[in-house]
């Protein structure tokens, strides 16, 4: 419940962060989209460490269209919404970001180690997050779905119907805990059978084809198109008010708490594309044009208002 009564809590706020509304000039290209240009207040704010470096890497798993996948021509290079705004936020903030594939397991240790910047494509915002691991500035929100095989064999459509059958998430996923508290409010309650999980490294796919789990839980519109891609898998929906009941429906892009100028800077180039359309124009070419968060949710650690590089116990 904390998680939807703070997404609420922001959603209706009418204060937006300190760090956003930061405009730059900008011109349109042939394809719609907009050339972003340097801003230097931003640009400012980027640590030394990266300008020192000339690039900022970001993990992420390339396996989750359409926030980012790979590209058919080139394996190693990143497609989808996530490397497209790090594309039009490179140039604002002055030094360029690029994606590396890196599946789950490895991310937030890569970010500790100082390896990547950036964690963006798969994490999930959440308040304990905020407060306590690292800086999270929201850039997707959906409600969630879940891949079954073709036919939805176990009727599966909302929490209640899901007792008693597996479901296949990444290592360390927060779903494991989402679906722990669907499962002790919409089954055992009632006497049924728990909803259970299996953790995975790399794509949950292949052991719901192989029927070692019932189904695959991401995000609505990841979901639908993964299941489009591949013959004989479905998506369902769940209700987004039993969605959001225990989970935000935020992703975020993960910063260490040692860079807080970083986080400030990124929370700033995207509230200024969210202001010249860019944002929008590539969410709408990626097939997500109604998952771009509020406003008032694009900025540092927008669930719990805990400022940049700061924790709170």
């Amino acid at each position: 419940m904390e998680f939807k009564t703070n997404c609420q809590k922001f959603i209706r706020s009418a204060a937006i962060g300190a760090v956003i509304g930061f405009i730059s000039a900008t011109t349109v290209n042939a394809d719609g989209h907009t050339n972003q240009e340097l801003n230097q207040e931003l640009a400012d704010l980027v640590p030394q460490v990266f300008k020192d470096a000339g690039v900022i890497y970001a993990a992420g798993a390339f396996d989750n269209p359409p926030s980012i996948f790979a590209d058919l021509n080139d394996p190693n290079k990143a497609k989808g919404i996530a490397p497209e705004l790090g594309e039009a936020i490179s140039p604002i903030i002055g030094v360029p970001i690029e994606f590396r594939n890196t599946q789950w397991p490895g991310q937030l240790p890569g970010l500790d180690a100082g390896t990547f910047g950036l964690v963006w494509g798969q994490l999930s915002v959440t308040a304990e997050r905020e407060r306590n691991v690292l800086d999270l500035i929201p850039w997707y929100q959906s409600s969630l779905a879940l891949m079954v095989p073709g036919g939805n064999p176990k009727n599966i459509s909302d929490w209640a119907s899901m007792c008693g059958t597996s479901v296949g998430v990444a290592i360390g996923s927060i779903y494991i805990k989402v679906i722990e508290n669907a499962s002790a409010v919409y089954c055992t309650p009632d006497g049924k059978p728990a909803i259970t999980t299996s953790e995975f490294q790399g794509s949950e796919v292949p052991a719901l084809q192989a029927g070692q789990v019932d189904s695959v839980m991401d995000t609505v519109t990841v979901m639908a198109q993964m299941a489009a891609s591949i013959n004989g898998i479905d998506s369902v929906a769940l209700p987004p008010e039993q969605s959001f009941e225990f989970f935000p429906g935020l992703a975020g892009i993960g910063i260490s708490k040692e860079h807080p100028g970083l986080s400030m800077a990124i929370a700033g180039a995207l509230e200024i594309l969210y202001e010249n359309g860019t944002w929008q124009a590539i969410a709408d070419a990626n097939g997500a044009g109604g998952d771009i968060p509020t406003p008032q949710l694009i900025k540092v650690n927008a669930l719990t208002d805990t400022p940049a590089g700061e924790t709170t116990n």
